[in-house]
């Protein structure tokens, strides 16, 4: 069952769902929007080798006037503005906001679930699926969360390689 915005509301004034930094208008009729932050990731190399060391990476502070254009065809690893706590009993779910989907972009490479437990910013597998580039900002309204509830609690709450993360995240081997 995925929440509704009175249900969203509880859980945010219980403190049980946090989304720090909060406003009001983030609130949508079943989802939370959130934002992009100020940081991307963008892997270098030659090629990612799965199972082995984490790869190359260089970090890019987006600036606020200019943005960063992303080209056709780029995948870039993003976060969002916003740290996200989700309660035991529930998970959450990203997906491209509407507008962003209609610009050619995706937000999530298949993995846009957030486990019971989890307290981050959450990555973004963010690529320019349009054949002209995309200007992103720091601060645009880019994903939106989801929150499903579950059968009954976990037994065992979200604390993998990435809990705690706080920017960007890249891959890294188990």
């Amino acid at each position: 069952m995925i929440l509704s915005d009175r249900d969203l509301k509880t859980l945010l004034a219980a403190g049980l769902l946090v989304i720090e930094p909060w406003e009001e208008g983030q609130l949508g009729p079943t989802s939370i929007d959130l934002r992009l932050g100020a940081r991307l990731v963008k892997y270098r190399g030659s090629r990612l080798e799965l199972g082995k060391a984490p790869p190359a990476s260089e970090e890019i502070a987006i600036d606020p006037r200019q943005g960063y254009e992303l080209r056709p065809g780029e995948f870039i690893l993003g976060c969002t503005l916003e740290r996200v706590r989700i309660p035991n009993g529930y998970q959450g779910f990203i997906e491209t906001k509407g507008d962003i989907a209609r610009a050619g972009l995706q937000v999530h490479n298949g993995d846009g679930h957030i486990d019971p437990g989890s307290d981050h910013v959450l990555t973004l597998e963010i690529t320019n699926l349009n054949s002209i580039p995309v200007v992103l900002y720091p601060g645009l309204f880019i994903c939106q969360l989801f929150i499903h509830q579950l059968s009954s609690p976990c037994l065992r709450e979200y604390r993998g390689k990435y809990f705690g993360q706080q920017g960007p995240t890249v891959y890294q081997p188990a």
